[in-house]
């Protein structure tokens, strides 16, 4: 039976991991005070929870949100959680890119949908261009543009028809009025 600050600390995860869209395992063990702190304003201004959590915490956390899909071997070793609740790749880019300039800290996996992403997937996902509504917004390009050139191809004759109609009438109007 966990104390009740463990369980406070529980449920706190358990409710992140239930809204978040993505969340992000990284390890910063010997990082600096100063560079953590630097870390936790980068995850803060890119819109990321960021925190160190302890592994048994986080199991039973992701346990509560019925996470069985979740390979429970990423809850090893010091871990601290980023967790994004809007934009998965936004999140992804965020992380990936302080890791890139630092030389400590190590990107672990993450969890995405409730199941697990290994460190290259989170990579790829980082890696996708513009974010989650440009990839939204070229998935409706792909869907619109056939749709409306079929359109355009089936109220072409119509429309034509009508220029016909139009010129006709004008054609006629013209030659009832007397010339002058």
């Amino acid at each position: 039976m966990p104390t009740p600050a463990k369980a406070a600390i529980i449920d706190a995860l358990a409710d992140k991991l239930g809204r978040a869209s993505v969340t992000i395992l990284v390890q910063t063990q010997g990082l600096k005070v100063k560079d953590m702190n630097e870390l936790r304003n980068k995850m803060r201004a890119a819109r990321l929870d960021f925190q160190v959590a302890k592994n048994t915490l986080l199991r039973i956390a992701s346990e509560r949100n019925n996470m069985t899909m979740l390979d429970k071997s990423i809850f090893n070793g010091q871990t601290a959680v980023a967790i994004g609740y809007e934009d998965e790749v936004a999140a992804a880019k965020a992380v990936s890119d302080y890791i890139r300039t630092s030389k400590i800290v190590v990107l672990k996996s993450g969890i995405l949908g409730g199941r697990t992403l290994t460190a290259d997937q989170v990579e790829s996902l980082a890696r996708m261009p513009g974010g989650k509504n440009h990839t939204k917004a070229l998935v409706v390009g792909t869907i619109q543009a056939p749709l409306a050139t079929t359109y355009s191809l089936l109220t072409a004759p119509l429309r034509d028809l009508c220029y016909v109609i139009q010129a006709r009438a004008e054609q006629l109007q013209g030659a009832e009025q007397p010339a002058q």
